[in-house]
């Protein structure tokens, strides 16, 4: 079950990836929103995606047998759902951890970082229903796609065993 959930989550945050990059790239605005990256950062929150995605997909996966069981197949959206918002909350309090260090080490010493820290504690919990609001779509889409692929699976798996 580790090689599924390394698959699906490796599907799912390069293709959330992707639809962003893509997304961007049609509008225009991908060179300015990514000026201020590198590659390292850029590989840094790729990674930090894949793990919340890899962690979260692991938990919405656990003790079901997408292929061969109806009643688990039917208890996954719901799953999808929720561990696909706990995925945007965790994904966005990486970010948030990762800007606050930004700033504190950007600050003078004597100085107090207020530039970011007081406006991130008004912003942090409309930004988290956002993030459970984006994670929890995206996760339903995504378990919509991964039960698709299940049942390709599962005829795939009795047309190589008609026993099945």
């Amino acid at each position: 079950m580790k090689l599924v959930t390394w698959s699906l989550a490796t599907f799912h945050a390069t293709v959330f990836v992707l639809v962003i990059v893509l997304f961007g790239y049609s509008g225009g605005g991908l060179g300015a929103a990514l000026s201020g990256l590198n590659t390292f950062v850029g590989l840094g929150l790729f990674v930090a995606l894949w793990a919340t995605t890899y962690l979260t997909t692991s938990r919405a996966v656990k003790g079901l047998d997408l292929v061969r069981s109806s009643r688990d197949r039917s208890r996954y959206p719901r799953r999808a759902l929720r561990w696909g918002a706990a995925n945007g909350m965790s994904f966005l309090a990486i970010l948030g951890v990762v800007a606050i260090v930004a700033a504190i080490s950007n600050t003078r010493p004597g100085q107090v970082p207020s530039g970011i820290l007081f406006p991130a504690l008004f912003i942090a919990p409309i930004a988290l229903v956002v993030s459970a609001g984006v994670g929890g779509t995206v996760g339903a889409l995504f378990g919509m796609i991964d039960l698709g692929l299940f049942a390709l699976a599962g005829l795939a798996e009795q047309e190589a065993d008609p026993k099945i």
